[in-house]
């Protein structure tokens, strides 16, 4: 093990030692779930001395913090992927399933994303969910343009953003998040939105 973390420490770029401790962290998140993430830990996966952390994050809460940020980028990057090549779908729906696939690969993730964003409120975080929530809003105000005024529209979208968080909280409260019925009925839940909404 020794070996193997000293020939890590030698290959570590760095220039990108916060991304890489991102990279690591998330590799961990993963494969041991939220007990294995131990700043030892990921410095050790990251081939970089522990100490090293404590240059580029003040403390554990503030590493978790950047992966937090990391993850709400990357929804935002899927959903923004999936709107743009939707093809015929809504907004709502493209992203709204681009925010299921999230869910259903990363939920160790997701369930940190929103852990951060809610107990220890820092802007940084706040911030990131902002970012992700806005490609949600442009892309579902799109599909309300003739159907509503942009005030409402707004609204609605966001209360989307709102509805999202709680049918995703009750999907990590199963045993597998996101699959069998309640997978299901997810994407059930997005469809039936698209239909009282508009009327498709």
């Amino acid at each position: 093990m020794a070996a193997v973390s000293l020939e890590r420490r030698r290959t570590y770029h760095v220039g990108n030692v916060r991304g890489q401790l991102l990279a690591a962290a998330r590799d961990i998140l993963q494969e041991s779930g939220r007990a294995g993430l131990s700043l030892r830990a990921i410095a050790d996966r990251a081939g970089v001395a522990p100490g090293t952390v404590y240059y580029h994050y003040a403390d554990k809460a503030a590493l978790l913090a950047g992966l937090a940020i990391d993850g709400f980028r990357q929804l935002a990057d899927a959903m923004r992927l999936a709107y743009e090549r939707r093809g015929l779908d809504s907004g709502l729906r493209s992203t709204g399933l681009a925010y299921i696939s999230f869910l259903r690969e990363k939920p160790e993730l997701y369930e940190l994303m929103f852990e951060a964003r809610d107990g220890a409120r820092r802007d940084d975080v706040m911030g990131a969910e902002a970012e992700a929530m806005a490609v949600s809003r442009t892309a579902i105000m799109e599909d309300f343009v003739g159907h509503h005024p942009p005030e409402l529209s707004q609204m609605i979208a966001e209360a989307i953003w709102a509805w999202g968080r709680g049918i995703a909280a009750v999907s990590l409260s199963r045993a597998r998040p996101g699959d069998g019925p309640e997978g299901e009925t997810l994407e059930a839940g997005v469809r039936g939105l698209e239909a009282l909404i508009l009327g498709r």
